[in-house]
């Protein structure tokens, strides 16, 4: 999505009722969740603990 085309969907969320926002934002909230779960491996996270014990 271009930055156009982003700005344009901002303008149209601005449309949404109250009940279509807070759908929209579980999804927002359960997508990032997603990405944020596999940022690092196990065995990465103790390779940087490691670096500060």
């Amino acid at each position: 999505m271009n930055s156009k085309q982003f700005e344009l969907f901002k303008q149209q969320i601005k449309t949404l009722s109250p009940q279509q926002l807070h759908k929209l934002r579980g999804e927002i909230t359960e997508t990032l969740e997603g990405s944020n779960r596999v940022l690092i491996t196990d065995e990465e996270q103790k390779l940087i603990a490691s670096l500060f014990s």
